[in-house]
């Protein structure tokens, strides 16, 4: 499991809502009673693509309102105030569904009618669980570290990752005893970047067929196509970006020519990033001349930013990116969801291993070149 104090962790989630207008009849009423908060306008949207997608919205009138449309299955929204940050997790399918709450409980409201939302809310309850035993442990590390106590943090951030794989396998459990719920599908798409491929497949092979067309089984799929194509022993997957002076570089112009190659995901923005940056100038300063390089990827969005970093950290070899942020289309081939990550392809151009970072980096480098 990969410890969580020192990853980048992106977690990003992609929704996506299919209607049908059901011959012109709405097959679901979610009725809001909004205690507390009298007036306003509640706006239904989605995640898609890291964009925000309005949905619907209705004015709240004397703490009430009522949103109607058409699902063929159940759908996840949020559904927030205008200008406010809070938002309701709310699992909306065919029928009729009551949800009830007030300021306090916005996030965590009483919802009546949806078999998905009690599914999904026994999950939530059993995150919470693990979310209050992580903030704990992170006071805890924090303290040790301030106290130049390195035995005690080393102590508390062995069981914060023994935590995080019994989180890990209590998603998969979850998931594999809900597997008629769209919402198993969906937890481990929001998960993902907890799991392996052995994992993944697991839960997707156990799917009901009834949710084949649904988009979260979809996206779990390919998730798992993805990661079955840059798994250790598969060929590297190609692709070209631009260098910073915007000159179109291709990984096949490097890898698969007879050196090593690190392919090393990174960015400008991610401190866990530069702080590794150090360790792959080292290893590429000592191994180079033996034929080992770097091709890095930013998954930076301001170029200028992208560039001074690379000057600031002395990073000699190639450098490409699109400046799409987390929708780097490199990232995507090589399923990367958090970063800082690295794949390692060897002379033939097969990849032969990944996220080495610190030591285990040096180790590997010098296993090969000895």
């Amino acid at each position: 499991m990969k410890n969580l104090f020192f990853a980048a962790i992106f977690v990003s989630s992609l929704f996506f809502i299919s209607s049908c207008d059901n011959a012109g009849k709405n097959n679901y009423t979610v009725t809001f009673d909004i205690k507390g908060i009298k007036d306003g306008w509640l706006i239904m949207q989605q995640r898609k693509d890291g964009n925000w997608i309005k949905i619907d919205s209705v004015e709240l009138k004397n703490g009430t309102a009522v949103i109607k449309g058409n699902l063929e299955s159940p759908e996840f929204y949020y559904v927030t105030m205008k200008n406010s940050r809070n938002f309701m997790p709310l699992f909306i399918e065919p029928g009729n569904i009551k949800v009830t709450a007030n300021a306090q409980t916005f996030s965590r409201p009483k919802v009546e009618g949806s078999q998905s939302q009690t599914v999904y809310e026994s999950f939530l309850d059993k995150m919470d669980e693990y979310d209050q035993k992580a903030s704990d442990l992170g006071k805890q590390y924090q303290e040790a570290k301030k106290n130049d106590d390195e035995a005690l943090a080393q102590k508390i951030s062995d069981e914060y990752d023994k935590m995080s794989g019994e989180k890990a396998d209590d998603i998969i459990d979850f998931a594999i005893k809900n597997n008629k719920s769209i919402v198993a599908p969906f937890v481990m798409v929001n998960y993902s970047y907890l799991f392996e491929l052995e994992d993944l497949k697991k839960v997707n092979d156990t799917l009901d067929a009834s949710l084949s067309e649904s988009y979260y089984a979809n996206s779990l799929n390919d998730r798992v196509k993805i990661l079955e194509n840059v798994q250790i022993g598969k060929p590297f997957v190609d692709f070209t970006l631009n260098d910073p002076d915007g000159n179109p570089v291709a990984l096949s112009s490097i890898a698969g020519k007879g050196n090593y190659v690190l392919v090393d995901f990174w960015a400008a923005w991610c401190r866990p990033c530069r702080a590794e940056n150090p360790n792959v100038v080292k290893n590429f300063n000592k191994y180079h001349d033996k034929g080992f390089t770097v091709f890095g990827v930013s998954f930076d969005k301001d170029h200028d930013k992208w560039v001074k970093a690379i000057e600031d950290d002395s990073l000699t070899w190639t450098q490409v990116s699109d400046l799409k942020y987390w929708g780097s289309e490199a990232g995507k081939l090589y399923g990367v969801q958090s970063i800082p990550h690295n794949v390692l392809i060897d002379p033939d151009g097969i990849i032969i291993a990944k996220d080495l970072r610190g030591e285990k980096l040096g180790e590997k480098l010098e296993e090969l070149y000895k």
